[in-house]
This record gives C-alpha cells, structure tokens and sequence, in this order.
C-alpha cells in the first residue's frame, strides 16, 4: 500500500445476559480482510467469558489501541448499550463505522446515535474500502451498501455489491483473539459453511445474509477443518450455519472428505427437520457429527402453520427419533408465547416436549424461548402496533435482563437465568399464559437435573418448589432466606 496502514477497531458491546465461550466469528472475519489488505486490527470483544467488560472498559482498551477507525457490530437487544458506548469512543477522535444485523435492517438508527456510517448487509466485500473512506482516503460515495449522513443532514445510501463467493474469503483471524479470554481453543472452534436461510419464519428477519442459500464448497469446508486441527490442535468445530443440510449433497460431500482425512475432529451443527433423514444421519456421524440443533418452535399444528415451519409434528418426532438412533445428540429448541396462543395451545408444546424427553439429554431454554419481537420481522409488523412496542430496543422498560436475587425469587433466577423475557412483557399475557409458559420452563429445569446425583437432584428440586411456595404467598420472607443462600444459588 502506498499509505501507511490503519489501524481498526473491531468492537462488540456489552451484553449483561450472553457472555461469549468462543470469539465472536463476524468480528474475526472482517479482521482477517482487513488484514490482508494490509491494516492493523485489534479485537474487542466486552463479553468475553474470561475478560467480561462494561462500555467504560471497552473504551479504555481501545483507546490504549489508539484507532484510525472504530467498527462496532450491533445486534438489537444490545443496540441500546452500544450507543452509550459510542458516546464514550467519540472523544477518541475516530470515526465509529456500524455493521451487523441491526444496522442492516435500521440503517438510519446508528447515524442518528453517534456513528458516521453504517455498513449495510455483509461486511467483508467493503469493510475495507469502508474504513479507508472513513479515514480520508476515499470517496464515501464510492463504497457499496454504505449509508451516511451528509453535510445538509440528508441520509445518503449506497447500493449494495453482490454477495461474496464465500470458497474467497479468508478465515477468521483467530491469532487476534486471547485464548485466555475465552475457554480452551482447542475444545471448539466456531466455522462458517453457508450463509441464508430459505425459511420465512414469521420470527426472523433473515439477519444479514438473507434467503437465498449460498455455502462454500466441501473441500474448502474441510481445509479449514483440518488447518485448525493442525495448527490449533482443535478437536471440536460448531457449525454456525443457520441450516447447513438444506444442500444435502454438499453435506454428503464435507462428510465423505472428513472420513477420508481420518475424521480429526467432531462436530456440531443447525438444521432444518426437513434437511435430515436416516441416511443422511448415518453418514453425519460417521463423520464424527455428535450433536444436532433443530428448531422445532412448537408442539401447536396452528402456531407452525402461522409461522411458516416446513415441517410437520411428525416430521419434528420422526428426525429426533432417528438423530438419537444413529448416535448423535438431538437439540431441540422452543419458542413460547407467540400473541395467539392460549394455555391449550402451549399444552400442545408441552405434550411434544414430553414424547421427546427420552431422546433429548438437555432442553435449552434460552432468551429466545420466549418470543421476542424483533425489528424486520412479520411478528413485529403485525403486532408492534397493537401491544405499543415500537422500538422496543431503545427504551429501558422493555428490559430482559437476567434476573437477580434482589429484583426476583429464587426459583425465578433459575429457570430465566439467561433473560427475564416475562418481564418485557411485550404482548401482554394474560395470567393463566404465564402460568402454562412457567409450568413448561419448570418442565425443562427438572428434566435436565437427571443426570445429576440423587441427593444433588432432590436438593434442587426441594429448594425449587419452596421458593415457589413462599414467593406466592410470603415474598419477603423468600426473598429473605433464599437471599442468604447465594451459594446454593450458584450451584
């Protein structure tokens, strides 16, 4: 390069619910374009589990990296935090640059909270030129999908390149995250397949990388694979695909070429139920696949239909029968309280979830498995208007974070320890729905202490359905015992 290179931040704000066991892979991508263009990049990431910051913390770390430009990726729940954070960074004196999922559907958000631009879409074909027309050395007309604010205060917009062929971007570069931030590296190393999703599920807004299906080639797939076997000793490799066996003879093919290579590391993936039949399982896991996430949603026939799964109960039934057959773990997860759905209907869920108990070792609730109404989707066009919760994310009664001892009751903290949902409240349920969607999180908690021993499994329980008691009818005196048993909290 006839200039001198950049030196770029790449930054993901604070999340109080999701700490990060694996370096957030969009981040590193970018980094490793940036990289091969010859500039300098450092990561931030404020939700590494062993290096967890706030947005004043953040801001220091990257003011010691002294940046040309600041790249931070927004996601919607933490889009709020992220523009505090913002307002922290721009005494740096770099322009700050956004890109993600929700710059991507809310492009003029982030100009009118702190950032000079936003990437609009996928961020490899012109992060580069991006951060360079930041810097002063191009033109910010000149740069695909980038929208800005111009002098006259107007929005420009530019239109966005092509996709990229995935077989040429370069892996992550994982050389730029502390192995001591994160847990081992060789236990899992996060991998790209596919990008896309060809589902219209009512819920999802398609994020970045849209519906149309688009993968890298198996042999490419599996270079990766076995050059971070190699070189990191990695023994485990998650797939983050949203649906890798939608092309089932490209998974066919990775699986062919990891036997023929010895199968060096095992895997795990997300599919759709309609990708998958027993032959294909058979193969999977002779490829060394140990466990497999299917998003069932719900055990309700009318809430499937409304949002658009391809796949019947049946169906749901068949492929997690037939995952635990060929030795691989089924993963199974729920999506609660969508705004039509009554206690009979979340009985259907719960009836699902009871034949597949045997087959499934863990169910996850999550943050998710309670329905958030997320901005681009059908779910939040249709109802955002009727329950008032138009732009959700920027105000702070719509909150979900984790529940504390102070704030909720014991039994609270363990079945919503990822996120407090229930207390955003965005469609209004009515009691005897909250009722159902505790008594279907109160299910998933008490199967997952099977494995655990007699006494241990009988001690939780004990403590569970106190809490319970005393919540409904002594709440101060809850709070109060369970308060001082911090300990037994944790365990």
């Amino acid at each position: 390069m006839s200039s001198p290179p950049l030196r770029v931040a790449l930054v993901y704000p604070p999340s109080r619910t999701q700490p990060h066991h694996t370096p957030p892979m969009g981040l590193l991508m970018l980094a490793a374009v940036l990289e091969r263009a010859g500039h300098t990049t450092g990561l931030f990431d404020a939700n590494a589990v062993h290096h967890r910051l706030d947005s004043e913390g953040v801001a220091r770390e990257v003011a010691a990296f002294r940046p040309d430009v600041i790249g931070v990726t927004l996601v919607t729940p933490l889009v709020q935090e992220a523009y505090r954070l913002a307002g922290l960074l721009r005494p740096l004196g770099a322009p700050l640059l956004a890109g993600g999922p929700h710059a991507t559907l809310l492009p003029e958000e982030p100009l009118a909270h702190g950032f000079d631009a936003v990437v609009v879409g996928e961020g490899e074909p012109v992060v580069v030129q991006a951060v360079e027309a930041l810097a002063g050395r191009g033109a910010r007309q000149a740069v695909p999908g980038l929208a800005w604010r111009g002098q006259a205060g107007l929005v420009h917009r530019n239109e966005p390149p092509p996709p990229p062929d995935l077989d040429a971007l370069p892996w992550p570069a994982l050389h730029l995250a502390d192995p001591a931030h994160y847990d081992p590296a060789a236990d899992c190393v996060l991998v790209m397949s596919s990008r896309g999703c060809p589902a219209r599920c009512a819920y999802c807004a398609g994020g970045l990388f849209g519906r149309r299906f688009r993968f890298r080639s198996a042999a490419n797939v599996v270079a990766e694979l076995l050059e971070r076997h190699r070189t990191l000793g990695t023994r485990h490799v998650l797939f983050v695909d949203d649906s890798m066996g939608v092309n089932r003879e490209r998974l066919r093919e990775i699986c062919r070429l990891l036997v023929e290579a010895g199968r060096p590391v095992t895997w795990q993936m997300m599919t759709r139920v309609d990708s998958m039949d027993p032959e294909q399982l058979r193969l999977a896991a002779a490829a060394g696949c140990t466990r497999i996430d299917y998003g069932l949603e719900s055990g309700s026939p009318e809430t499937l239909r409304r949002i658009h799964k391809p796949h019947t109960l049946e169906m749901a039934r068949q492929v997690v029968v037939d995952t635990a057959a060929a030795g691989i773990q089924p993963y199974v997860f729920f999506i609660l309280g969508f705004p039509w759905e009554d206690p009979p209907a979340l009985d259907e869920t719960l009836s699902l979830m009871r034949f597949l108990a045997p087959y499934v070792e863990n169910f996850h609730p999550a943050i998710a498995s309670i329905l958030i109404p997320f901005p681009g989707t059908e779910i939040y066009r249709d109802y955002a208007g009727r329950y008032g919760f138009d732009g959700w994310w920027l105000g702070g009664r719509r909150s979900y974070d984790a529940p504390r001892p102070a704030t909720h009751a014991y039994h609270e903290c363990v079945l919503y320890r990822n996120g407090a949902v229930l207390d955003a409240d965005f469609f209004r349920y009515p009691a005897p729905v909250r009722r159902k969607i505790f008594e279907i999180f109160r299910f998933m908690y008490f199967h997952n202490l099977r494995g655990e021993p007699l006494l241990r499994r009988a001690r939780r329980k004990a403590l569970f359905d106190l809490s319970v008691a005393l919540s409904h009818r002594f709440p101060g005196l809850e709070r109060r015992l369970f308060g001082g048993l911090g300990r037994l909290r944790a365990a």
